[in-house]
């Protein structure tokens, strides 16, 4: 058996390799179950903090990172176990050695996989500040969380990427960012689209001309704001479709808040037959009149008016405020004033107007067929 044990293969004992793979399979035969514990574990010291978030979520955020960190542990202790001769090289005659490509590259490793445990540290916190904000009704919270998340992510990982140039890859990272030159005016010119919509975002969020789940009217655009990024905003359109709007857009164009306001406007035209008398015309304006009056979802000063006499009807001009800023709720008012309208014109024996038409059928008697 110390015979066995002590048979060389490619530089190393057998007692090396047998440690060698022994680590690597016990290690990730229970890779899962530790990565699971350590989660809990951690889950259990921050338990003030994580009291309105499910351990089963805290485990599926933190148990890719971790799982990920186990493995390059039990690589790293199992590559520990073997020798690499100075002459082995990545490529026959080049400088760099195995163990200096393993060893770069497990650090390089490690330092991705710390980011990525912060980042879903970040994203737990997140979650459990939006949970607050979901139970304190707060729209303000609910848009600025995921926003400073998105920021800190993003720093982050610039951070980790010139880290791992400057700790992994002994880069001079001061001297290579002041030394892009015209490479990074480049850059700078690729990225303005990008940057011009971050400083749009940090002026929608100190102005706030809106919060999250604000109806909003852009253009010719009606929706509701679902969620404000670093970059762009999400618009849940009234049709039900989701509208992705560059910050540029919302900060350099008109925005109406439509949440702001306590009621929506409505305004338009009965159309009445020119046939109609004008004792019906006034009963109609009278009963229109009474109804907006007596509706206690409109507010008071409801107009109605005889406006003017058309080509082909006549004209009466309602104009209302219904007391809502909800766009659906507005306009089940709407529908409430119609069906009374149709109602008012049923009784008085009123018909609405239609455009008329006029066809004219003109006969020459030099173009008729004398058989016929």
């Amino acid at each position: 058996m110390d015979k066995f044990l002590r048979s060389s293969f490619l530089y190393n004992s057998a007692e090396n390799w047998l440690w060698f793979f022994g680590i690597l399979i016990v290690g990730f035969l229970f890779k899962r179950i530790l990565s699971v514990m350590v989660s809990k574990i951690v889950y259990r010291l921050m338990k003030k903090e994580t009291k309105n978030v499910p351990v089963a979520d805290f485990v599926n955020l933190l148990r890719g990172p971790v799982e990920f960190l186990l493995a390059l542990f039990i690589i790293y202790a199992a590559v520990n176990e073997i020798v690499f001769p100075r002459k082995w090289r990545i490529i026959p005659f080049g400088k760099m050695r195995v163990a200096d490509f393993i060893d770069r590259t497990l650090d390089m490793l490690f330092v991705a996989g710390i980011t990525w445990l912060i980042i879903r540290l970040i994203r737990f916190f997140a979650l459990v500040y939006l949970k607050k904000a979901e139970e304190a009704d707060s729209n303000k919270e609910k848009q600025l969380v995921p926003f400073f998340r998105d920021i800190i992510i993003v720093l982050i990982a610039f951070s980790s990427f010139f880290l791992i140039l400057g700790f992994v890859f002994k880069q001079d990272v001061i001297s290579l960012i002041t030394g892009l030159g015209i490479g990074g005016v480049a850059l700078a010119l690729a990225a303005r689209a990008t940057l011009e919509n971050l400083f749009a975002s940090f002026t929608l969020f100190t102005e706030q001309p809106f919060i999250v789940g604000d109806d909003i009217e852009l253009g010719t655009m009606v929706g509701k704001i679902e969620k404000v990024g670093f970059r762009s905003t999400r618009i849940r359109h009234v049709d039900g479709s989701l509208v992705v709007v560059p910050n540029q857009m919302l900060v350099s164009q008109s925005l109406n808040n439509i949440s702001q306001r306590m009621e929506r406007r409505h305004k338009f035209f009965i159309r009445l037959k020119l046939e109609t008398t004008i004792q019906q015309i006034k009963q109609v304006v009278e009963d229109v009149q009474t109804i907006l009056d007596n509706q206690e979802s409109i507010s008071t000063g409801a107009n109605v008016k005889l406006d003017a006499i058309g080509d082909y009807s006549i004209n009466i001009l309602v104009v209302f405020m219904a007391s809502t800023a909800d766009y659906w709720e507005s306009k089940s008012i709407r529908e409430q004033v119609n069906v009374a309208i149709l109602r008012v014109l049923e009784k008085n024996q009123v018909e609405l107007a239609q455009p008329a038409t006029t066809l004219f059928s003109l006969t020459d008697d030099k173009n008729i067929d004398n058989d016929y």
